[in-house]
């Protein structure tokens, strides 16, 4: 049985998309707002945006834990070297995008 180092106390475990959709080779997610109430109605607000990452997407073997390259919120991308260079905040609004 093979055995596994644990780097972190804390993960998500989640299917990665190997070749994503990329804005500018970088990945990105989109942020919106819904309202539900209590008797289901739906309220969605049209304002949203998009998130994006520093660096260009790539899948690097030597370097899987690039985290600026795979992860788009921005209490990760506030710290590289590149934040805000391609969008202010590393944020698209939907009319940008």
């Amino acid at each position: 049985m093979p055995q596994y180092k644990i780097k972190h106390n804390s993960f998500i475990l989640q299917k990665y998309i190997e070749k994503p959709f990329l804005i500018y080779q970088r990945k990105f997610d989109i942020r919106v707002w819904v309202f539900v109430n209590y008797d289901t109605s739906l309220y969605f607000f049209p304002e949203g945006y998009l998130r994006t990452s520093s660096s260009e997407f790539n899948i690097d073997p030597n370097n899987p834990d690039d985290q600026y390259v795979h992860l788009t919120n921005n209490a990760i991308q506030k710290y590289s070297q590149n934040y805000g260079c391609f969008e202010d905040g590393n944020q698209m609004s939907f009319q940008m995008f």
